[in-house]
């Protein structure tokens, strides 16, 4: 076993050449290991097939070690998700606004939100037979341990109470165009008046600085404490914004934004705070009350002092 990525590559190529040509649920379940092991800082299932003899080489080397890479980050798409994508692969085309979205959310996934969802249809195609056959494999085995919560944003919205999502893939979700060009931790949506905190509650990576490393955490299960920008004045229209309440506030949160080689590690959608309480400027240091308690599991890591 290697430290960070389980067995080794040989070692798993040698064990699908004993089990023959199978599908990827049965190798999964026949060698009792994690689907992230045929992930983490590797190009998946297809590259092992192909390592045991079991698949030609592709015709497009760089474009599909690129799509493996892709593949490892979106292992935490749940089943609204993977039932469309796999719609996609059978021919299906987006026919409503929330489709339109569901497919730009893929599109910044697989290429990095970049490029205009414009050309979403298109870049799908890319795609080769066997990277799709793999897609609906990974759609098999995902969706199980990554069923749909029961509360849903809105209806043009594809976002899920508890359910995970990166940043790109929470502004494509609210229809924003090349997200990967937006890199603040909050942004303020017009058309929905909805306002997104993106909070990464562990900040002592070398990407924060002491200015940024802002005070953000859970007071208990239904109580986020959360700090403002550090340009931010009560009297500036964001801040008046958030106090009266005339946007609605979203809080994604993570425990830390480390790539553990399968990329950065997604947010957690908490749900709606509404405003209870400020204190002091630049920044502001708000309290905020959650519609929704926090699972436990994030309630762990973002508990402030636990």
């Amino acid at each position: 076993m290697t430290r960070d990525n389980g067995p080794k590559w040989k070692a798993l190529v040698e064990r699908l050449r004993q089990l023959g040509d199978v599908p990827l649920a049965q190798f999964l379940q026949d060698t009792q290991l994690p689907l992230e092991v045929l992930y983490r800082r590797r190009e998946g299932w297809t590259a092992l097939r192909r390592a045991a003899g079991f698949a030609a080489a592709p015709p497009d080397v760089e474009l599909d070690s690129q799509l493996g890479r892709a593949f490892g980050r979106m292992l935490h798409l749940d089943g609204e998700r993977l039932y469309f994508l796999s719609t996609l692969l059978y021919g299906h085309r987006p026919t409503s606004t929330r489709e339109r979205r569901l497919l730009a959310m893929l599109d910044v996934t697989l290429w990095g939100g970049t490029d205009s969802v414009t050309g979403a249809s298109e870049r799908l195609k890319r795609l080769t037979r066997d990277r799709a056959v793999e897609v609906r494999a990974l759609a098999d085995v995902l969706a199980p341990r990554n069923p749909d919560t029961w509360l849903q944003l809105h209806e043009d919205v594809p976002v899920h109470l508890h359910a995970d999502y990166t940043k790109n893939e929470v502004l494509a979700a609210f229809g924003l165009d090349k997200p990967a060009f937006w890199v603040a931790g909050v942004r303020y949506v017009p058309e929905y008046r909805a306002d997104l905190f993106f909070v990464t509650i562990d900040k002592s990576s070398k990407e924060y600085s002491d200015k940024t490393r802002y005070a953000d955490g859970a007071l208990d299960e239904r109580h986020f404490q959360w700090e403002s920008q550090n340009t931010l004045r009560t009297s500036m229209p964001t801040a008046i914004r958030y106090i009266d309440g005339s946007s609605t506030v979203h809080l994604f949160i993570r425990h830390h934004k480390r790539d553990e080689g399968l990329g950065a590690p997604p947010y957690t959608y908490a749900g709606t705070m509404r405003y209870l309480r400020h204190e002091r400027e630049l920044p502001i240091r708000f309290v905020w009350e959650l519609q929704h308690a926090l699972p436990e599991e994030i309630l762990r890591y973002a508990l402030i002092g636990g």
